[in-house]
């Protein structure tokens, strides 16, 4: 069944018709690093919530790191706040490993972005604030509703948009005026001032126009 249009930029939108019988759902990795340490634990925490809004208890889900040689895997475990879990892995070489979580619900999960695992004391390149936004996008989960379920007809990290606005968007989503008939909802992810300043300066980019 076609998705009828939707207008509202927003980042993590889930639609109000059909889809939302579905069996899917969205990850959010609540603690993703920017670099990880050779031999230091990580504990990865992370929400589930179906269709992006409800949060889903009683999952058994797992956590996969990999490079082209090395494969790292750990269970996940729910924790006291509810739809939340985490699983630790210690990593045992450096070089750029890929993060995946596996919700436990369905086929639902995400992938970050490569993460640089480095030697204790080896010098590490600071990310810029759209870079640190970049890997934000993909951790939180935002790739689910804007890449792989397309709810809404434009690719936002294509398009560019006003700071200001994805700023208020993802501090206070119920703020933002709908601009449809059919209605999203789009969940208030608790992000931190940082994590929006860094989303707000990847999705605006370089030559923003500053018009969405």
């Amino acid at each position: 069944m076609r998705l009828r249009a939707m207008l509202l930029p927003a980042l993590i939108a889930v639609p109000a018709g059909s889809m939302l019988y579905g069996g899917w759902a969205v990850v959010t990795v609540e603690n993703p690093p920017e670099r990880l340490v050779v031999g230091v634990p990580y504990t990865l925490e992370y929400s589930v919530r179906q269709h992006g809004i409800e949060l889903l208890n009683g999952l058994r889900g797992s956590v996969e790191a990999t490079t082209k040689e090395r494969a790292l895997r750990a269970d996940a475990k729910a924790v006291t706040s509810k739809g939340r879990y985490r699983a630790t892995l210690t990593f045992p070489a450096a070089g750029s490993w890929t993060i995946t979580v596996h919700s436990g619900f369905g086929p639902s999960r995400t992938t970050m972005l490569p993460i640089t695992v480095t030697a204790a004391g080896a010098p590490v390149v600071a990310m810029t604030d759209s870079e640190r936004g970049e890997h934000l996008f993909a951790a939180k989960g935002c790739m689910t509703c804007h890449v792989e379920m397309k709810v809404i007809p434009v690719d936002v990290r294509t398009n560019r948009y006003d700071e200001k606005f994805v700023k208020q968007l993802l501090a206070d989503p119920k703020s933002m005026p709908k601009r449809h008939a059919a209605g999203v909802e789009m969940p208030n992810l608790g992000l931190k001032a940082t994590e929006i300043a860094a989303l707000a300066a990847y999705l605006a980019g370089p030559n923003s126009t500053g018009t969405r």
